[in-house]
């Protein structure tokens, strides 16, 4: 199986359960995961995180992911989703010692905004900018 892009965004107040769990699960490649702030002006305080590039196969299928197509008005609607596995990805949280509920894991899927798009075009989609002085 190959490596699959994403642009993964949370909230500010699901980052460090995120990071938590890409750190617990792989302790190199998550230390680089949602630390690039955003917000709807590029002032601080961010209020979402993004991290973007190539996950492995096994995170790929754990991980929620939506589907946008945007009209010719400019108007983005969701044509697919898939909703993650969050029960497996706790049986991992838990099994690699971290104190977790399913229910946390659940709530960052539902907050998160997970797609195959470029950062540039998810961003925009979400009305969101970089913090100044982030790098994406």
């Amino acid at each position: 199986m190959s490596w699959s892009f994403r642009t993964l965004i949370v909230t500010t107040a699901d980052a460090p359960l995120a990071r938590s769990i890409a750190v617990t699960l792989s302790p190199e490649g998550g230390k680089q995961m949602w630390i690039a702030g955003l917000s709807a002006d590029g002032s601080e305080p961010a209020t979402h995180f993004v991290s973007t590039g190539a996950i492995s196969p096994e995170f790929a299928v754990l991980m929620p992911s939506q589907t946008w197509e945007q009209d010719e008005n400019g108007t983005w609607t969701m044509t697919d989703s898939v909703p993650g596995d969050a029960a497996m990805l706790h049986g991992l949280c838990v099994a690699a010692g971290m104190t977790v509920t399913l229910q946390d894991i659940e709530a960052v899927f539902t907050a998160s905004d997970v797609t195959e798009q470029e950062p540039g075009v998810a961003l925009t989609r979400l009305g969101l900018v970089a913090v100044q002085g982030e790098a994406i």
